[in-house]
């Protein structure tokens, strides 16, 4: 009993649902387009529907050119269907069209549906825009039903109706949307994605400039961003008219064909200098002549240059492996396979462009294309990296090369700065006995010249003068063992002491000007120098000027050291000085450039000046700073 309960409920069950099943599919309701007229619009009213020389239409999509050569403005389109639904119920039913070039309106058994948002110029822009509508079964009659689309084209494009589809909304859906997905959201990504390898290349070209080709291949991307986007653009742009705006595409598009040929041409490290001033002049009778030429022209004039581009772009394509296996790189053999694999997409998108015809095939190859931009930037960066290893050690070997080739030079360099020091001391010490001890000899001759009877105590105190000049220079050889007095005037005092008394054996009058305290101590070095440089110019004045006044003036102030020697004497020739003939003055000057100071000397009759200006930074350590030879001035020399 129990099994045969089931199978008379199962029974009843199945017999159940056939009326449901049966129900649904009356339910279902049928359509189908009868048939497709056109008719230009009347030119004095575009608005008003023609009531005679409608044309049959056989398929869609339809492009004026095939019926009415050069036509273009407005046209009307009436869609006859019939509209079928078992019972009263009736449903609504969904309308597809493919695209309207370039813009329209849309009614529905006489009622208004929709329109483009312009259709005067500057036009909307639908030619790349798929729609659906949604007709209420309200507005519906069973049986004959009809369209009436208006279509306002423009005489630079191939104007006309796209592909009408009606039906349930749910078989619909699935055809708007695979054509929403060619035309609008496949190109939205597209250009998406070309910007980002836009500003990648980009930044590649800005971290290394001499990859020139990144720079090409970011404005490659660039371009087509801006192509493809006027390009799917469906509202008025920039207030442009239509003709304006297929102009500025056509130019576009020119530019995106010849940068990708200097891209791919840099990419591979070659150029062709010839071939690309031609592209380039190319470009540029592009632009003059879209910009320039009549209205009237241009309809022809625009296929003509984009499919020279088209043109460009597949040479380029068919010659690139060549070149590619001429380069010997790597990334080239793939950008070439990737060029190969872009010609019959490229054939097919130009003829679609110029035609309308079939379907578009670049936006379905875009993630293939960035792929291989990608694995092109890995493989540049491997080999850049592999380049860098190698040159590493390149530059390790030649560094231990180096090394070991410094090694041998430095030893050498040391000997002859030993030998160096050596000579350096010598001259040092010659100039010291000459300026410190010679010029106390001097002062002892002068001195027992001048007195004709020298007693023992004073002879003792010359000989022990000289004995403490000698001391002195042997000491002055380290500057540190050089004491600096506590003012000018304690540090003068020695030399002023004995020059004094031997100027008033001479008759000389003397003035010496120093301050009572230092502003800055200055360095040993610089109180070593300047002693010497007022002994050995005082010992010059007895010996050669037949001077009567002396002038020793010592000035400081916060950059510089001055020191003034002047004497009123018969004057000399400053050349000898530069000349090397004078060696007390010579000594001085170089004692002077030894630590960075300036030597100034004046010289004519009745006035000498010595000048020396020191730098108050000046320390031990930069005696070896000697300055050049110009920092000697002489002037006003009179004989």
């Amino acid at each position: 009993m129990s099994l045969f309960y089931r199978l008379s409920f199962i029974s009843l069950l199945f017999l159940a649902l056939l009326p449901i099943k049966s129900f649904a599919q009356a339910e279902t309701c049928q359509t189908n387009i009868q048939s497709i007229q056109a008719i230009k619009s009347n030119a004095k009213n575009l608005d008003q529907l023609p009531a005679n020389g409608w044309s049959s239409i056989k398929t869609l999509p339809d492009l004026w050119r095939k019926r009415w050569p050069e036509y273009s403005g407005s046209t009307w389109y009436q869609v006859q269907w019939s509209y079928q639904c078992p019972t009263d119920k009736k449903l609504p039913i969904t309308l597809v069209i493919s695209n309207i070039n370039m813009a329209g309106a849309l009614y529905s058994n006489g009622d208004f549906v929709w329109q483009d948002q312009s259709l005067h110029e500057p036009l909307s822009r639908s030619w790349h825009q798929p729609r659906y509508w949604i007709l209420n079964s309200s507005g519906l009659q069973q049986g004959k039903n009809i369209l009436l689309i208006q279509v306002i084209g423009t005489p630079t494009q191939q104007s006309g109706l796209g592909q009408i589809w009606l039906g349930e909304h749910a078989k619909m859906m699935p055809i708007y949307k695979h054509q929403r997905l060619e035309k609008q959201t496949l190109p939205i990504f597209n250009i998406m994605i070309n910007m980002v390898v836009g500003f990648l290349c980009l930044m590649v070209w800005l971290f290394i400039p001499k990859d020139t080709a990144f720079k090409w291949f970011s404005a490659v991307s660039f371009l087509w961003v801006i192509y493809s986007g006027l390009v799917i653009y469906n509202e008025p742009i920039f207030n442009l008219s239509s003709l304006s705006v297929d102009k500025l595409i056509n130019i576009i598009f020119c530019m995106y064909t010849i940068a990708g040929c200097l891209a791919a041409w840099r990419f591979a490290q070659r150029k062709f200098k010839w071939i690309e001033r031609s592209l380039l002049t190319f470009n540029v009778i592009v632009i003059i002549l879209v910009c320039s030429a009549p209205d009237e022209i241009i309809p022809k004039l625009l296929p003509i240059t984009f499919t020279i581009a088209v043109i460009i772009f597949l040479m380029k394509c068919f010659t690139y492996p060549y070149i590619a296996y001429k380069s010997k790189i790597k990334e080239s053999y793939v950008l070439a396979v990737q060029y190969l694999f872009f010609i019959p997409i490229a054939i097919n998108d130009a003829h679609y462009m110029l035609t309308l015809e079939g379907m578009i095939l670049s936006p379905y190859t875009s993630p293939i294309n960035t792929l291989l931009i990608g694995f092109i930037l890995a493989l540049r960066l491997a080999n850049h990296n592999k380049y860098i290893q190698e040159f590493n050690k390149t530059l390790e070997d030649s560094i231990i090369q180096a090394k070991e080739s410094l090694s041998i030079s430095l030893n050498a360099q040391h000997q002859l700065a030993l030998e160096n020091a050596r000579l350096q001391e010598r001259i040092h010490l010659s100039h010291d006995l000459h300026d410190g001890l010679g010029g106390s000899i001097v002062r002892s001759m002068i001195l027992l010249d001048h007195n004709e009877k020298v007693d023992k105590n004073q002879m003792i105190s010359i000989l022990k003068l000289l004995r403490s000049d000698l001391r002195q220079v042997i000491d002055s050889g380290s500057s540190a063992s050089v004491q600096i007095a506590d003012d000018p005037i304690l540090w003068v005092a020695p030399m002023r002491h004995r020059f004094v008394q031997l100027f008033e054996e001479l008759n000389i009058d003397s003035k010496w000007t120093f301050a009572n305290t230092w502003m800055y101590a200055p360095s040993a070095i610089q109180c070593l120098t300047l002693s010497r440089i007022i002994e050995e110019a005082l010992t010059n004045v007895i010996k050669h000027s037949q001077a009567t006044e002396i002038c020793v003036a010592f000035i400081e102030n916060e950059q510089q050291l001055i020191l003034e020697i002047t004497d009123n004497g018969i004057g000399f020739n400053p050349d000898a000085v530069e000349q090397g003939l004078h060696i007390g003055l010579q000594s001085m000057l170089t004692r002077v450039q030894k630590i960075g100071g300036q030597f100034n000397l004046e010289s004519e009759i009745g006035k000498t000046t010595i000048q020396v200006i020191l730098p108050r930074k000046t320390t031990d350590l930069e005696q070896q700073n000697i300055k050049k030879p110009d920092d000697f001035h002489i002037s006003n020399f009179q004989i």
